[in-house]
Protein backbone atom coordinates (compact mmCIF):
# COMPACT_ATOMS: atom_id res chain seq x y z
CA UNK A 1 0.00 0.00 0.00
CA UNK A 2 2.66 2.60 0.77
CA UNK A 3 4.54 2.03 -2.67
CA UNK A 4 1.12 2.25 -4.39
CA UNK A 5 0.83 5.50 -2.21
CA UNK A 6 4.43 6.87 -3.35
CA UNK A 7 3.30 5.77 -6.98
CA UNK A 8 -0.02 8.00 -7.00
CA UNK A 9 1.78 11.03 -5.31
CA UNK A 10 4.59 10.71 -7.49
CA UNK A 11 2.32 10.24 -10.76
CA UNK A 12 0.18 13.46 -9.75
CA UNK A 13 3.38 15.48 -8.94
CA UNK A 14 4.36 14.79 -11.87
CA UNK A 15 1.96 15.70 -13.80
CA UNK A 16 1.06 19.17 -12.22
CA UNK A 17 4.92 19.57 -12.78
CA UNK A 18 4.61 19.55 -16.55
CA UNK A 19 1.14 21.38 -16.65
CA UNK A 20 2.33 24.63 -14.90
CA UNK A 21 5.59 24.37 -17.12
CA UNK A 22 3.81 24.19 -20.29
CA UNK A 23 1.52 27.22 -18.84
CA UNK A 24 3.77 29.06 -16.62
CA UNK A 25 1.53 32.21 -16.78
CA UNK A 26 -1.74 30.47 -15.91
CA UNK A 27 -0.52 31.13 -11.73
CA UNK A 28 -0.88 34.85 -12.64
CA UNK A 29 2.80 35.49 -12.91
CA UNK A 30 4.24 38.05 -15.04
CA UNK A 31 7.52 37.54 -16.49
CA UNK A 32 10.34 40.31 -15.09
CA UNK A 33 12.86 41.75 -16.49
CA UNK A 34 16.85 42.86 -15.33
CA UNK A 35 18.60 45.06 -17.22
CA UNK A 36 18.88 43.61 -20.50
CA UNK A 37 17.56 40.35 -20.02
CA UNK A 38 13.95 40.13 -20.53
CA UNK A 39 10.97 38.14 -20.05
CA UNK A 40 12.12 36.29 -17.09
CA UNK A 41 10.20 33.21 -16.73
CA UNK A 42 9.78 29.63 -15.68
CA UNK A 43 12.15 27.98 -14.16
CA UNK A 44 13.94 31.09 -13.50
CA UNK A 45 12.37 34.20 -11.26
CA UNK A 46 13.78 37.54 -9.93
CA UNK A 47 14.57 37.28 -6.05
CA UNK A 48 11.50 40.04 -6.21
CA UNK A 49 9.52 37.83 -7.94
CA UNK A 50 6.90 35.24 -5.95
CA UNK A 51 8.37 32.17 -4.79
CA UNK A 52 5.63 30.12 -6.77
CA UNK A 53 6.48 31.42 -10.30
CA UNK A 54 10.09 30.05 -10.57
CA UNK A 55 12.29 26.63 -9.67
CA UNK A 56 14.15 27.55 -6.17
CA UNK A 57 17.24 26.19 -7.87
CA UNK A 58 17.03 29.13 -10.95
CA UNK A 59 16.66 32.17 -8.91
CA UNK A 60 18.19 35.37 -10.45
CA UNK A 61 19.64 38.41 -8.52
CA UNK A 62 19.08 42.11 -10.03
CA UNK A 63 21.53 44.94 -8.50
CA UNK A 64 21.91 47.71 -11.11
CA UNK A 65 20.25 46.52 -14.03
CA UNK A 66 22.76 43.44 -13.96
CA UNK A 67 21.28 40.05 -13.92
CA UNK A 68 22.97 37.31 -11.75
CA UNK A 69 22.37 33.66 -10.48
CA UNK A 70 24.18 32.10 -7.64
CA UNK A 71 25.36 28.38 -8.05
CA UNK A 72 26.91 26.71 -5.15
CA UNK A 73 27.71 29.86 -3.13
CA UNK A 74 29.41 31.38 -6.22
CA UNK A 75 28.32 34.20 -8.14
CA UNK A 76 27.90 34.28 -12.27
CA UNK A 77 26.35 37.28 -14.37
CA UNK A 78 23.78 36.33 -16.31
CA UNK A 79 24.40 37.33 -20.31
CA UNK A 80 21.52 35.70 -22.01
CA UNK A 81 18.85 32.91 -21.27
CA UNK A 82 17.34 31.41 -24.46
CA UNK A 83 13.94 28.98 -23.53
CA UNK A 84 13.78 27.86 -26.79
CA UNK A 85 17.09 25.63 -26.64
CA UNK A 86 16.83 26.04 -22.30
CA UNK A 87 20.13 27.48 -22.73
CA UNK A 88 21.76 30.40 -20.01
CA UNK A 89 25.14 31.66 -20.75
CA UNK A 90 26.87 33.02 -17.73
CA UNK A 91 30.47 34.90 -16.95
CA UNK A 92 32.75 35.12 -14.23
CA UNK A 93 32.34 38.42 -12.64
CA UNK A 94 35.26 40.81 -12.32
CA UNK A 95 37.37 39.83 -15.68
CA UNK A 96 39.73 42.09 -14.74
CA UNK A 97 40.91 40.40 -11.63
CA UNK A 98 41.92 37.40 -13.09
CA UNK A 99 43.56 38.70 -15.83
CA UNK A 100 45.67 40.23 -13.28
CA UNK A 101 46.65 36.82 -11.92
CA UNK A 102 44.43 37.07 -8.85
CA UNK A 103 42.13 34.01 -9.26
CA UNK A 104 39.15 33.48 -7.47
CA UNK A 105 38.21 30.05 -6.44
CA UNK A 106 35.96 28.89 -9.37
CA UNK A 107 35.54 25.13 -9.59
CA UNK A 108 35.36 24.02 -12.94
CA UNK A 109 33.59 20.24 -11.54
CA UNK A 110 31.20 20.11 -8.93
CA UNK A 111 28.53 17.33 -7.73
CA UNK A 112 25.95 19.64 -7.50
CA UNK A 113 26.18 21.56 -9.83
CA UNK A 114 26.09 18.64 -12.90
CA UNK A 115 22.24 17.48 -11.30
CA UNK A 116 21.00 21.11 -12.80
CA UNK A 117 23.39 22.26 -15.78
CA UNK A 118 25.51 21.00 -18.21
CA UNK A 119 28.03 22.94 -20.73
CA UNK A 120 27.02 22.61 -24.25
CA UNK A 121 29.63 20.57 -26.67
CA UNK A 122 30.81 23.99 -28.25
CA UNK A 123 32.27 25.13 -24.73
CA UNK A 124 36.02 25.76 -24.73
CA UNK A 125 38.02 25.87 -21.67
CA UNK A 126 40.74 28.60 -20.77
CA UNK A 127 43.16 26.97 -18.50
CA UNK A 128 45.28 30.03 -16.29
CA UNK A 129 48.66 28.09 -15.42
CA UNK A 130 51.48 29.30 -13.60
CA UNK A 131 54.92 27.85 -14.07
CA UNK A 132 58.04 28.36 -11.76
CA UNK A 133 60.50 28.84 -15.09
CA UNK A 134 59.95 30.35 -18.41
CA UNK A 135 57.96 27.40 -21.01
CA UNK A 136 57.23 27.75 -24.63
CA UNK A 137 54.42 26.39 -26.41
CA UNK A 138 52.38 26.94 -29.55
CA UNK A 139 49.11 27.19 -27.28
CA UNK A 140 50.19 29.12 -24.64
CA UNK A 141 50.70 32.94 -23.96
CA UNK A 142 52.46 34.20 -21.23
CA UNK A 143 50.53 37.18 -19.45
CA UNK A 144 52.97 38.02 -16.91
CA UNK A 145 53.14 41.45 -16.99
CA UNK A 146 49.68 41.86 -16.56
CA UNK A 147 50.23 40.09 -13.12
CA UNK A 148 49.31 43.09 -10.38
CA UNK A 149 51.29 40.76 -7.84
CA UNK A 150 54.82 41.19 -9.52
CA UNK A 151 56.77 39.44 -6.40
CA UNK A 152 54.73 36.54 -6.94
CA UNK A 153 54.66 36.74 -10.72
CA UNK A 154 57.95 38.18 -12.74
CA UNK A 155 61.38 37.91 -12.81
CA UNK A 156 62.07 36.32 -9.50
CA UNK A 157 58.65 34.35 -9.58
CA UNK A 158 56.20 32.47 -11.66
CA UNK A 159 55.17 32.92 -15.30
CA UNK A 160 51.55 32.84 -16.34
CA UNK A 161 49.97 31.75 -18.94
CA UNK A 162 46.53 31.24 -20.42
CA UNK A 163 45.99 27.95 -22.76
CA UNK A 164 43.11 27.49 -24.60
CA UNK A 165 42.02 23.59 -25.33
CA UNK A 166 42.63 20.54 -23.93
CA UNK A 167 46.17 20.25 -24.88
CA UNK A 168 47.73 18.81 -21.62
CA UNK A 169 50.68 18.37 -23.40
CA UNK A 170 50.93 21.81 -23.23
CA UNK A 171 51.28 21.67 -19.59
CA UNK A 172 55.18 21.66 -18.21
CA UNK A 173 56.63 19.89 -15.19
CA UNK A 174 56.55 21.52 -11.90
CA UNK A 175 53.73 24.09 -13.70
CA UNK A 176 50.29 24.24 -12.36
CA UNK A 177 46.48 24.83 -13.04
CA UNK A 178 45.62 27.88 -11.11
CA UNK A 179 41.94 28.96 -12.64
CA UNK A 180 39.93 27.11 -15.60
CA UNK A 181 37.15 28.89 -17.60
CA UNK A 182 34.92 27.90 -19.98
CA UNK A 183 34.00 29.94 -23.07
CA UNK A 184 31.34 29.44 -25.41
CA UNK A 185 32.50 32.24 -28.00
CA UNK A 186 33.88 30.30 -31.14
CA UNK A 187 37.41 30.39 -31.45
CA UNK A 188 39.90 28.73 -33.51
CA UNK A 189 41.77 27.45 -30.94
CA UNK A 190 44.80 26.20 -33.46
CA UNK A 191 45.88 29.71 -34.04
CA UNK A 192 48.07 31.59 -31.74
CA UNK A 193 46.11 33.15 -29.09
CA UNK A 194 46.08 36.68 -28.11
CA UNK A 195 45.64 38.68 -24.49
CA UNK A 196 42.20 40.29 -26.21
CA UNK A 197 41.24 37.17 -27.49
CA UNK A 198 41.33 35.97 -24.37
CA UNK A 199 39.74 39.22 -22.50
CA UNK A 200 36.83 38.81 -24.96
CA UNK A 201 35.93 35.22 -24.30
CA UNK A 202 35.72 35.73 -20.62
CA UNK A 203 33.47 38.55 -20.57
CA UNK A 204 31.60 36.48 -23.50
CA UNK A 205 31.10 33.86 -21.13
CA UNK A 206 30.12 30.04 -21.25
CA UNK A 207 26.76 28.65 -22.43
CA UNK A 208 25.18 25.50 -20.39
CA UNK A 209 22.15 24.16 -20.80
CA UNK A 210 19.58 23.12 -17.76
CA UNK A 211 17.88 20.83 -16.62
CA UNK A 212 14.70 19.95 -14.14
CA UNK A 213 15.06 16.75 -12.36
CA UNK A 214 12.52 15.24 -9.92
CA UNK A 215 15.43 13.08 -8.15
CA UNK A 216 15.30 14.45 -5.10
CA UNK A 217 12.21 14.23 -2.30
CA UNK A 218 10.25 17.90 -2.91
CA UNK A 219 12.67 19.02 -5.65
CA UNK A 220 9.55 20.65 -7.46
CA UNK A 221 8.42 24.25 -8.45
CA UNK A 222 8.23 26.57 -5.27
CA UNK A 223 4.35 26.83 -5.61
CA UNK A 224 4.27 22.88 -5.57
CA UNK A 225 6.65 22.28 -2.77
CA UNK A 226 4.59 24.88 -0.57
CA UNK A 227 1.34 22.73 -1.35
CA UNK A 228 2.65 19.57 -0.32
CA UNK A 229 4.14 21.06 2.42
CA UNK A 230 8.17 20.45 1.71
Amino acid sequence: QSLLLKFIYFFITTQLYFIQKSHGNQINCTPSSCGKIRNISYPFRLKTDPKRCGHPKFVLSCENNTTSIYINSLKYLVHEINYTKETIRLAIPNVTIIESCSFPKYPLLHDTFYVYYSYVQKSVPISFMSCPYQVNGSKLLEITSHCADKKLYGVNGSRAYIMFGTDLHQVKDMCKIDLVVMTSLPLKIEENVSFSTMHIALLYGFELSWFLPLNYECDFPAWLAEALNC
